[in-house]
Protein backbone atom coordinates (compact mmCIF):
# COMPACT_ATOMS: atom_id res chain seq x y z
CA UNK A 1 0.00 0.00 0.00
CA UNK A 2 1.27 3.34 -1.03
CA UNK A 3 0.59 6.76 0.13
CA UNK A 4 -2.06 7.37 -2.53
CA UNK A 5 -3.66 3.94 -1.33
CA UNK A 6 -5.20 5.36 2.11
CA UNK A 7 -7.64 2.62 3.71
CA UNK A 8 -9.59 2.42 6.81
CA UNK A 9 -9.01 -0.10 9.12
CA UNK A 10 -11.99 -1.90 8.57
CA UNK A 11 -10.29 -2.07 4.78
CA UNK A 12 -7.04 -3.59 5.81
CA UNK A 13 -6.25 -7.48 4.98
CA UNK A 14 -4.32 -9.18 7.82
CA UNK A 15 -0.81 -8.68 6.85
CA UNK A 16 -1.94 -5.16 6.54
CA UNK A 17 -2.83 -5.55 10.25
CA UNK A 18 -0.27 -7.14 11.48
CA UNK A 19 2.27 -4.17 9.80
CA UNK A 20 0.32 -1.66 12.05
CA UNK A 21 0.29 -3.76 14.87
CA UNK A 22 3.94 -4.00 14.91
CA UNK A 23 4.22 -7.68 13.54
CA UNK A 24 3.26 -11.43 14.54
CA UNK A 25 4.36 -12.83 17.90
CA UNK A 26 5.97 -16.62 17.15
CA UNK A 27 3.42 -17.52 19.79
CA UNK A 28 0.17 -15.99 19.00
CA UNK A 29 0.30 -14.47 22.22
CA UNK A 30 0.08 -10.39 22.29
CA UNK A 31 0.23 -7.42 25.10
CA UNK A 32 -2.91 -5.10 25.48
CA UNK A 33 -2.92 -2.13 27.66
CA UNK A 34 -6.09 -2.46 29.66
CA UNK A 35 -5.51 -0.11 32.60
CA UNK A 36 -4.83 2.61 30.48
CA UNK A 37 -2.06 3.90 28.32
CA UNK A 38 1.73 2.29 28.95
CA UNK A 39 5.09 3.54 27.46
CA UNK A 40 6.73 1.25 25.63
CA UNK A 41 10.46 1.54 27.27
CA UNK A 42 13.78 0.69 25.59
CA UNK A 43 14.38 -1.39 28.95
CA UNK A 44 12.44 -2.88 31.73
CA UNK A 45 12.26 0.31 33.69
CA UNK A 46 9.96 2.77 34.80
CA UNK A 47 12.26 5.63 33.91
CA UNK A 48 14.00 4.34 30.74
CA UNK A 49 13.37 6.58 27.65
CA UNK A 50 10.32 5.28 25.63
CA UNK A 51 9.87 4.59 21.43
CA UNK A 52 6.02 5.88 22.22
CA UNK A 53 2.61 4.63 23.42
CA UNK A 54 0.37 1.76 23.76
CA UNK A 55 -2.63 3.18 24.42
CA UNK A 56 -5.36 1.58 26.02
CA UNK A 57 -7.19 -0.99 24.05
CA UNK A 58 -4.12 -1.59 21.86
CA UNK A 59 -1.96 -4.44 21.76
CA UNK A 60 1.20 -5.32 20.85
CA UNK A 61 3.25 -8.87 19.83
CA UNK A 62 4.63 -10.34 23.16
CA UNK A 63 8.09 -11.72 23.18
CA UNK A 64 8.98 -12.67 26.44
CA UNK A 65 8.93 -10.98 30.45
CA UNK A 66 10.80 -10.36 33.35
CA UNK A 67 10.65 -9.16 36.76
CA UNK A 68 12.99 -6.52 36.90
CA UNK A 69 12.44 -3.67 39.54
CA UNK A 70 12.28 -3.19 42.87
CA UNK A 71 8.33 -3.03 43.04
CA UNK A 72 8.32 -6.26 42.04
CA UNK A 73 6.67 -5.12 38.36
CA UNK A 74 6.88 -7.47 35.85
CA UNK A 75 7.94 -6.26 32.50
CA UNK A 76 6.46 -7.54 29.16
CA UNK A 77 8.97 -7.82 26.17
CA UNK A 78 6.73 -6.32 22.99
CA UNK A 79 7.53 -5.68 19.45
CA UNK A 80 6.06 -1.95 18.52
CA UNK A 81 6.64 -0.32 15.54
CA UNK A 82 9.96 -2.12 14.28
CA UNK A 83 11.53 -1.58 18.04
CA UNK A 84 12.04 -4.14 20.91
CA UNK A 85 10.44 -2.22 23.84
CA UNK A 86 9.47 -3.26 27.27
CA UNK A 87 5.43 -2.25 28.95
CA UNK A 88 4.88 -2.61 32.44
CA UNK A 89 2.08 -5.33 33.92
CA UNK A 90 0.59 -2.38 35.67
CA UNK A 91 -1.27 -1.45 32.99
CA UNK A 92 -1.20 -4.16 30.57
CA UNK A 93 -1.94 -8.25 30.17
CA UNK A 94 -1.08 -10.74 27.90
CA UNK A 95 -4.04 -12.36 25.96
CA UNK A 96 -3.99 -15.08 23.25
Amino acid sequence: MNNNEIKGINELNEQELEEVAGGRSSSGRRVKAVSGDSYVRKHPDKDAPDYGVLYRGDSAPYLEEKRWDDRDVVWYKVNFHGHKGWVSSRYTKIIG
